[in-house]
């Protein structure tokens, strides 16, 4: 049986290359915006598994991190296609496949296909931090043979050990409610720090910034929606609704925007129990809005 050493190294973050695949946008800004604040510099993505098989031979990743349920090519697939790969360097890649999925089967299924480690959804900061420590600081050797390519699968290092494959009945780390939404939270402050940043570039005279405004506030949309914060949600789907009725990006009045944001900062530091003043501010920027003739 061919073997292929994995050497362990030192993590350092802020030098990995990593490609992540999601068909989702959500959980692609999610993951990436955890990666980068884990310190890592470079991260790309792919939208899809068909996209993801080019991105990987183009930017030849450290780390594969891959969402499983996609269509065409789902995570599984992409993973016996990076195995299957003449390159070498390539083939041996670290895959670390996202999914909501635990049940032994199903893991057991997808380390038959060549998967190093599991991210088990909702994704947080630590389960993302563990499993890269886990390919980089403590990699299984790999395993090239005509019947299975990907790390070994067995509990010992020893060829003469016969046992169960390895991991199949370690238990998955499963993160808490509360820490998944806190991880949303801090994606959603940025993608609204980044409309900040935008709104000064339109104060500026910017005016080819708009299809990146309307996408920004589409995943605060999103992201307020994921985690059932329907105060968030409805300030972000009326400032999406004003940006689609503006005849054009010269018609856009940042202070509008402005208006809206600071709607969504009084209701970051509103608690959710206190649903009567979230409320009050939701309905007071109804009111503000309908004055200056927007709504």
């Amino acid at each position: 049986m061919p073997v292929k050493q994995r050497s362990p190294q030192r993590l350092d973050l802020s030098l990995l290359s990593i490609l992540v695949v999601d068909d989702q946008p959500f959980f692609r800004v999610l993951l990436t915006e955890i990666l980068r604040n884990l310190g890592v510099r470079s991260v790309s993505v792919a939208v899809d598994g068909e996209d993801g098989l080019d991105a990987f031979d183009s930017v030849r990743p450290d780390v594969l991190i891959t969402d499983w349920m996609m269509p065409n090519i789902d995570g599984i697939e992409l993973t016996r296609r990076v195995r299957a790969s003449e390159d070498n360097a390539l083939k041996v890649t670290p895959i670390i496949l996202v999914t909501a999925n635990n049940r032994k089967s199903q893991i057991e299924f997808a380390r038959n296909s060549g998967v190093d480690e599991f991210i088990l959804k909702p994704v947080s900061v630590k389960s993302v931090c563990d499993r890269l420590r886990e390919v980089i600081e403590r990699p299984r050797n790999f395993i090239d043979d005509p019947g299975y390519s990907g790390p070994c699968r067995r509990r010992r290092a020893e060829p003469s050990f016969k046992g169960p494959y390895r991991r199949f009945d370690d238990p998955l780390e499963i993160e808490s409610e509360e820490e998944m939404i806190e991880s949303m939270r801090s994606v959603m402050n940025l993608a609204v720090a980044r409309i900040g940043l935008l709104v000064n570039a339109l104060r500026d005279g910017r005016t080819d910034i708009m299809a990146q405004l309307l996408r920004t506030v589409g995943e605060v949309h999103s992201i307020a929606d994921e985690i059932q914060d329907f105060h968030v949600s409805r300030v972000a789907q009326l400032l999406r609704t004003y940006l689609t009725r503006s005849s054009g990006p010269e018609t856009v009045r940042p202070d509008v925007i402005q208006t809206h944001l600071n709607a969504i900062d009084v209701l970051f530091k509103t608690p959710n129990l206190q649903s009567r003043m979230r409320d009050q501010v939701v309905s007071g920027l109804e009111e503000v809005i309908a004055k200056v003739g927007v709504a």
